[in-house]
């Protein structure tokens, strides 16, 4: 993965590949190589090695064919780690204005449900004033009262049907553990039975 190979190139790495493979990656370091700084601090690097680390390779053989074997397993164990999260984080493999309008949308959620959340209690109370009559005092205490009590019930209702989603899936993964329970029983005595009748 990182040590020199003899004639001083560095070696394959697959998790290397995998992580440049991303396009978030692959667009930050096209970035960083057009960018006039970023171009300079590279060709500092590049002579830095070409001077200073190149010349020490062959004084490395010998430690880095010990290390190899250890440097491989590493790199096998990254790539196949970077592997699970693409099946559990797929969205690593998306476009990077994809990934920016995705972190966006999660950053604004907060803003939405509240603007949500305000425009419906001030519709329900208008809503509730005119059918109060929708002049004065009376008529806008009326609707405080009544709006009040529909919007509570309206979120009671929504939290039931919530609590009644979570009972059933509670209650299928019961029913689910159970099963298995008496399988396991039942394959058990299955064996108690084949022991004693030999």
């Amino acid at each position: 993965m990182g040590e020199p190979s003899v004639n001083g190139d560095m070696p394959h790495s697959a998790t290397l590949d995998h992580v440049t493979k991303y396009p978030v990656v692959s667009d930050s370091i096209s970035a960083f190589q057009s960018n006039p700084y970023g171009q300079k601090s590279i060709d500092i690097t590049n002579f830095a090695y070409a001077r200073f680390v190149k010349p020490t390779f062959p004084y490395l053989e010998k430690p880095a064919a010990y290390a190899k074997p250890y440097v491989a397993k590493a790199d096998e164990i990254g790539n196949n780690i970077l592997s699970k999260i693409d099946e559990r984080v797929p969205i690593v493999k998306s476009e990077t204005s994809d990934i920016k309008k995705t972190v966006v949308d999660y950053a604004h959620w907060p803003i939405k449900v509240a603007n949500d959340q305000k425009d419906y209690v001030i519709g329900t109370y208008s809503d509730e004033y005119k059918k109060a009559g929708g002049d004065g005092v009376v008529a806008g205490s009326k609707a405080l009262v009544s709006g009040s009590f529909l919007i509570t019930s309206d979120w009671l209702s929504y939290f039931a049907s919530l609590l009644q989603k979570s009972k059933q899936e509670a209650k299928s993964k019961a029913g689910e553990t159970k099963s298995q329970a008496q399988e396991g029983a039942e394959a058990a005595k299955e064996k108690t039975n084949e022991k004693t009748s030999n």
